[in-house]
């Protein structure tokens, strides 16, 4: 467990596993990347803050199979970037809750991708406390047997934030009839001077997309797999080391086989 606050600068690698539950407290000091590999660790509580002017990208990564539960607090200061990719893809159920503080001029960019067969609950919260912050929340989802899944994504511009932007895009393809969803968008504004949009959409595969895909030749299986994948490699275009990208696709792709084998 990490008791005292970690500067990114002076980790040797830019990849952590954590496996031990407990309180981690990272300073993103300087520019960069870290990547974050959930493993045996179910309670966790993530206190990160970004220095003024800093570029930061967090990827978090979670193969655990049993259920965890994660509190993740952010303090984004002056003129601070975040980037957070969540790829949730293990079988294990999750609770997360999520609260980044933006301060005057800083900009957060979230990019998540989830798979649920067991019970998942994210709730993430954007809240802009300053003038000239930016958030864009982007969460996709693929939702099979017997999943249950909830996502409350939540954009919140305090008074006198003046030119505060707050987007939000959440879409989850639903892949049978035993599932359980609920996606609910939020924006809290209490400024007149922003700009802020949700959309949200919840819905089975296209059978217009299917069909039009199996007139080229593809099988109704490889056609659901395709537009699987459109649903969760967002995130690992997102990802610029490219060792690290290209291991990302792959597990991707197993567990897009995964989900495809089960349905037949």
């Amino acid at each position: 467990m990490h008791k005292e606050a970690i500067l990114t600068s002076s980790l040797e690698s830019n990849a952590l596993t954590l496996s031990d539950n407990g309180v981690y407290t990272y300073t993103f000091d300087q520019s960069g990347v870290l990547f974050l590999n959930l493993k045996d660790a179910k309670d966790l509580t993530i206190n990160m803050q970004v220095a003024p002017y800093v570029d930061a990208r967090l990827i978090f990564w979670n193969e655990s199979k049993h259920k965890i539960r994660i509190v993740e607090n952010y303090e984004c200061l002056n003129d601070s970037r975040l980037n957070i990719i969540y790829g949730e893809l293990s079988d294990g159920d999750l609770d997360r809750t999520s609260t980044v503080n933006l301060r005057q001029g800083s900009s957060l960019l979230v990019e998540g991708a989830s798979v649920t067969a067991s019970t998942k609950k994210q709730v993430i919260v954007a809240n802009h406390l300053e003038i000239n912050t930016t958030s864009d929340l982007n969460n996709y989802g693929i939702v099979s047997e017997n999943g249950h899944f909830t996502l409350d994504v939540v954009g919140k511009i305090f008074e006198d934030a003046r030119g505060a932007k707050a987007h939000q895009d959440s879409k989850v393809l639903t892949l049978s009839p035993n599932q359980h969803t609920l996606v609910t968008p939020k924006l809290l504004i209490y400024e007149n001077d922003v700009e802020a949009s949700h959309a949200a959409t919840v819905g089975q595969v296209d059978e217009l997309q299917l069909y039009y895909m199996q007139s080229r030749g593809l099988s109704k299986m490889e056609a659901t797999a395709l537009l699987m994948s459109g649903y969760l490699l967002p995130i690992a275009r997102a990802i610029e080391d490219e060792e690290l990208r290209v291991h990302v696709q792959e597990l991707i792709a197993v567990k897009v086989d995964e989900i495809c084998s089960i349905a037949k």
